[in-house]
């Protein structure tokens, strides 16, 4: 795997011995085993004797986590292979004055010690030190190797937390399309007397004089120009629809029938309520044995309602796995950027987790499972990147 810089250093405590890259400075901490910097990156290193399990030990992460900081968004947990003890990889993001911080913790038990190690860098550097942070988990080996037994059952994890409301005045089709007239000319008086220019009135977008205020006028800076949204479009199990739409920091959430909600939205905080409506959070990520179906079958299926199909005898008995995805509720996202003919197009299984619809090809279409982890990296990518 290709990264940024060559790790050249290795670094030991008691418990782990990991390398990372030879610019990255080790910090005296009286709290940790270990803390390195470098790259917007800060890795702590912590242990403690215990005899639990890691399934317990992890129940008890999870738990703690999202209560350290309010706001705190559980992005993925993992079984972690390499460390030569039983291991997790737990993901999450936080809130920070300074900005949204994406966190990976790494935690594994040999037995008679628990470790803990903590990476933690900007949001806004996430996709940019991905593989480097990578290189350096890879490289982390426990110095009381202890057998990793396979697992029957993996504990159990959170649900996703409840998406995050978007604050701001509900407006009717014709009134969200008049607040856009507006961007970058003068305010029409006759806009005054129409239905819904009286409605941006009674919203408090526009003054009774016609006048804009500065929040209104920060709004409609991203709509001066001819910008695309990203946009995430989602059909629902119930057969219900939502999308929401983001040019810049200005975001409209809603549909022509349904109305929208118009709101200014800072970017990490885009990205919070975008992943939010995916239904991003923990959830075990095992491959289908079927890579892919027939673009027939799974079209119907993404379409969902009364014509959705049944999979087929064959794929049922070879796949359980794939069975159990296909008959839990579907909520299929189209996730569309500016420049991208395709969207991504993501389902989310009730109680089974994630899956990526990819290619078609001579009548098939890739099909494979995904971790809410690499769904939330294709959200900051597409507001982030």
């Amino acid at each position: 795997m290709a990264v940024p810089v060559a790790l050249g250093t290795e670094d030991r405590t008691a418990r782990l011995t990991l390398r990372r890259p030879d610019h990255w400075r080790r910090e005296d901490s009286p709290r940790a085993d270990l803390r390195l910097t470098g790259d917007d990156v800060e890795l702590t290193v912590r242990s403690r004797p215990s005899d639990r399990a890691i399934g317990d030990e992890n129940t008890g992460l999870l738990a703690r986590l999202p209560g350290a900081v309010e706001g705190l968004l559980l992005v993925g947990c993992d079984p972690w292979t390499s460390v030569g003890a039983p291991a997790r990889l737990v993901e999450y993001v936080r809130p920070d004055d300074a900005g949204d911080v994406a966190g990976t913790h790494l935690l594994f038990v040999t037995g008679r010690h628990r470790v803990d190690l903590t990476i933690e860098r900007p949001l806004r550097r996430l996709l940019d030190t991905d593989d480097l942070v990578l290189a350096v988990l890879e490289s982390v080996r426990a110095t009381e190797p202890t057998p990793v037994r396979p697992e029957r059952d993996l504990e159990p994890l959170p649900t996703a937390a409840p998406a995050p409301v978007l604050d701001g005045p509900r407006l009717s089709r014709d009134a969200v399309g008049t607040l856009r007239s507006l961007a970058g000319r003068r305010w029409n008086p006759t806009l005054l007397r129409s239905a819904a220019g009286r409605e941006l009135i009674e919203a408090g977008l526009v003054g009774r004089l016609g006048t804009l205020p500065d929040a209104t006028q920060s709004l409609l800076a991203p709509w001066a120009g001819d910008v695309e949204p990203v946009t995430l479009e989602q059909h629902r199990p119930d057969g219900g629809g939502t999308r929401l739409q983001a040019w810049s920091q200005t975001v409209v959430d809603g549909t022509d029938e349904t109305g929208a909600v118009v709101a200014t939205v800072p970017p990490d905080r885009l990205v919070a309520l975008m992943a939010g409506r995916l239904g991003i959070g923990p959830a075990w990520t095992f491959p289908f044995r079927t890579g892919s179906l027939p673009e027939h079958l799974l079209g119907r299926r993404l379409t969902g309602g009364a014509d959705a199909p049944d999979l087929p005898a064959d794929l049922v008995e070879a796949d359980p796995r794939l069975a159990r995805f296909w008959a839990a509720p579907w909520t299929v996202s189209f996730l569309r950027r500016p420049g991208k003919p395709n969207p991504v197009t993501v389902v989310h299984a009730d109680g089974q987790g994630f899956a990526r619809v990819g290619r078609s090809e001579a009548g098939e279409t890739v099909f494979g499972t995904d971790s809410p982890a690499n769904v939330y990296r294709s959200v900051v990518r597409a507001l982030l990147g």
